[in-house]
């Protein structure tokens, strides 16, 4: 499970919106904030529809105007409650469906101005007396001692720089992940990096709750399966071999066998698809040079009508596989789109 704060100082630019999504992709984040967005109210819903569908998103226009913070997760994988909302900050509890760990995060974007940030403290201070286990990220503007623990990280020392020129360029630690003995007692693995700033002017936060368990790839059934000459002897294959228990047992343990079937036939004669077919073009192509010097070679005439039905096969294959996925993606990303603001 991973928790991630950036400051990306504006996100109306659609470059900016797109390295967010590349953030996401990438590390794999679950639980997101995104900090001084800068976007109006107004536009911010057609933002995250477009671009951030397949999460969930909770904001904080309601308590500042131009909504200093976006909260992104994955509702697959993590149930969020908010239980605070506030200019400075958004408190929520969090439930890891894996795992079912509980625990309390709060993300925090706060003010330039001192006298706003005692408000902040106070806020933080009063949560600190009701929260078992607590992390705390974001953007502080300050450095003060909060009586939390700072998670020692790597990579970038300083997560804060005004990127002017040699000479007038100044650099600063703004970007803290902090945590209660709560925490450290029930996440004692827990690891931060302060990356690269990349198009920001602040280093994206990246914490590492723990490593997910491997879970293996999602099973998809793959329509071209069926226009193979072996897929029905597959099937009634394995689903006549014997099974001993009760129907329910019989049933998905039968399901079991014809999908170890399906994979073995996938990979015999579908896997690499894309490579599969620039192979048998090659070949095809070579055939054909061949026929050239050789113009009445029967086993020459012969193998390239073998070659040439090969390769339009495979090249259908191909595209219905390659159709079949852009819907499925398509289908998964409608499914998750509900946005909350």
């Amino acid at each position: 499970m991973k928790l991630s704060t950036w400051n990306i100082r504006g996100g109306n630019d659609p470059r900016k919106q797109q390295e967010v999504l590349d953030f996401l992709h990438t590390t794999r984040v679950d639980i997101l904030g995104v900090l001084e967005t800068r976007v109006k109210e107004k536009n911010s819903k057609a933002i995250l529809a477009s671009q951030f569908h397949a999460y969930k998103v909770l904001t904080n226009y309601k308590y500042h105007i131009n909504g200093r913070i976006w909260l992104l997760w994955k509702p697959a994988t993590v149930t969020i409650t908010p239980l605070i909302i506030h200019a400075q900050f958004i408190h929520c509890a969090v439930l890891h469906h894996a795992t079912c760990q509980q625990f309390h995060c709060t993300v925090v974007y706060a003010s330039n101005d001192a006298k706003e940030r005692i408000e902040l403290w106070s806020a933080l201070s009063a949560i600190s007396l009701t929260v078992a286990s607590w992390i705390v990220l974001g953007d502080f503007n300050v450095v003060r001692n909060s009586g939390l623990d700072d998670i020692q990280g790597t990579d970038c020392e300083f997560t804060w720089t005004n990127k002017q020129e040699e000479g007038t360029r100044m650099w600063s630690k703004l970007d803290r992940a902090l945590t209660n003995p709560g925490w450290s007692n029930q996440f004692p693995a827990t690891s931060v990096n302060f990356m690269p700033a990349e198009v920001s002017d602040h280093s994206p936060v990246l914490v590492t709750v723990f490593k997910d368990a491997y879970t293996g790839s999602r099973f998809s059934f793959l329509n071209c399966w069926t226009l193979h000459p072996d897929y029905h002897s597959t099937v009634i294959a394995a689903w006549e071999a014997p099974v001993q228990g009760s129907n329910t047992y019989k049933f998905f343990s039968k399901l079991k066998v014809v999908k170890a079937g399906l994979k073995s036939l996938h990979k015999q004669h579908y896997s690499n698809i894309a490579q599969r077919v620039c192979s048998a073009k090659e070949k095809l192509h070579q055939c054909q040079l061949a026929i050239q010097g050789d113009p009445l070679s029967v086993a020459l005439l012969d193998q390239e009508r073998s070659l040439l039905d090969l390769y339009i096969k495979l090249k259908k294959a191909e595209g219905n596989i390659l159709k079949q996925k852009a819907k499925l993606e398509h289908i998964s990303h409608n499914d998750s789109s509900t946005i909350l603001c």
